[in-house]
Order: structure tokens, then C-alpha cells, then sequence
């Protein structure tokens, strides 16, 4: 079985046209009826919510897109690429290679494939669903070691997702950050995953860093919970 660690950091939508449909259905409090009210609130609110709205679609796979890929087989190196020097279909194409060549095992007559369990954090809420939606809309075809995971339950022996290994129980589920202080594990610093838009566009590298180092913490909280 191979240990596939990964994290991706992602953007929000630069499409115009999605844009301005995010804009057309900003609605003003249900409370104000007189229109000099509503055409006040809209004066003093409508720009903040448009871009309150346009830094969620950073969540949504149908809109949003990803800026950096990151993970590490095992105990290897951590690997990374990005829309810094390729498209983000040409990334997600180089990323499921990269699986199908570590995870492939060679022998008399033919080859066949070890069996990958994906870890990260939260990753069957986030990542996983968004690398599907994102594959499936510039039609790249997942690795079927991740494809699996990508339709997978939280729970499957093919995922392993540290928010949830760490408690399954909604109230009780903690950042990655908690986990590092509480491990002993260096923590995020000065950097979140609220800051990756706005830090793509000035300095990448840093953001492909931060994403780096997740995939680093994720390993060490990983073999810290499961006592490996």
C-alpha cells in the first residue's frame, strides 16, 4: 500500500461572466422596504459582498481553480507543480502520472498497481471533491488510485483524513494548526489559507512553500495519530 500525502491550494473565480451572475443575485435585507434605504445599503454594501461572494468560490470546485499541487509518497520528498509555468489541465495531467508511476510495480510478463490511501486534512471534505470537479470539467481522468478515493466514504481504507482520524464527531474537529501545537509540530506561522489568493499575486513561491510544509505537517500528524 502507498501513503499518498496531499494538500492543493486553490483561487477564486476570475470569470467575468460568473462575476457579474454573483453581483445580479446580491439582495439587499429583507427588513428594508423604503428604497432610499435599499439604494443606501446597496451604495454602502454591494462591493464588500460581491467580493465576500467571489473569495468563496475559492471552496467550489464548479468555479474556483487550483494554484499549487503538493504531496510525498511515503517517506519520499514532497512534489509539487502549479499553474505558474502550465495550464491547470496540464497540472492535474502531470499529477495523476506521477501517481501511476510510483504506484505501478514491475514484474515478470507485466505490471500492476499498489493499492494508494490518500491522507490529508480534511481532505475528504475539500481537497479530493475539488480535484474531482476540476478533473471532471477540463475532462482529465483521475488516477484510478485517487479516483477511487475521489468517490470514496470519509471512512474508507482508501482515505485517511486527519481531521477525522483525529475525531469523527463534528464539535470536536480541530485545525491542522491546533493539532501542530498540541503535537509539538511547527505550525503555520504567519500564513493561512485565508491569505493564499491575495499572496498568489505577488508571490507564488510562497504560496507553493506554505503548501509544501502542509503536506510536511500532514505526514508528521498523520503518523502521530495512527502511532506509526
Amino acid at each position: 500500500m502507498t501513503l499518498l500525502y496531499l494538500d492543493i491550494e486553490t483561487l477564486p473565480t476570475d470569470d467575468e461572466s460568473v462575476i457579474e451572475s454573483l453581483a445580479e443575485n446580491i439582495r439587499h435585507p429583507a427588513t428594508h422596504k423604503k428604497q432610499e434605504t435599499i439604494d443606501a445599503w446597496y451604495a454602502e454594501n454591494k462591493e464588500s459582498a460581491l467580493r465576500d461572494l467571489v473569495a468563496k468560490t475559492s471552496f467550489d470546485g464548479l468555479y474556483g481553480s487550483i494554484a499549487c499541487m503538493c504531496w510525498a509518497f511515503d517517506d519520499g520528498d514532497v512534489q509539487h507543480t502549479s499553474t505558474v509555468d502550465m495550464t491547470e489541465s496540464q497540472m492535474l495531467d502531470e499529477f495523476y502520472s506521477a501517481i501511476g508511476n510510483f504506484g505501478k510495480i514491475y514484474f515478470h510478463g507485466g505490471s500492476t498497481e499498489q493499492s494508494t490511501t490518500v491522507v490529508g486534512h480534511n481532505v475528504s471534505g475539500f481537497d479530493l471533491p475539488f480535484l474531482k470537479h476540476r478533473s471532471i470539467i477540463h475532462g482529465i481522468k483521475p488516477h484510478d488510485g485517487i479516483r477511487k478515493a475521489m468517490n470514496a466514504k470519509p471512512w474508507d481504507s482508501c482515505i485517511a483524513d486527519t481531521m477525522l482520524l483525529w475525531s469523527a464527531e463534528r464539535e470536536k474537529r480541530v485545525s491542522m494548526d491546533k493539532l501542530c501545537k498540541a503535537f509539538g509540530i511547527e505550525g503555520k506561522g504567519d500564513m493561512d489559507g485565508s491569505m493564499v489568493a491575495e499572496t498568489w499575486k505577488t508571490d507564488k513561491q510562497k504560496v507553493i512553500q506554505y503548501c509544501k510544509d502542509d503536506v510536511q505537517r500532514t505526514r508528521q500528524i498523520y503518523k502521530r495519530i495512527t502511532f506509526s
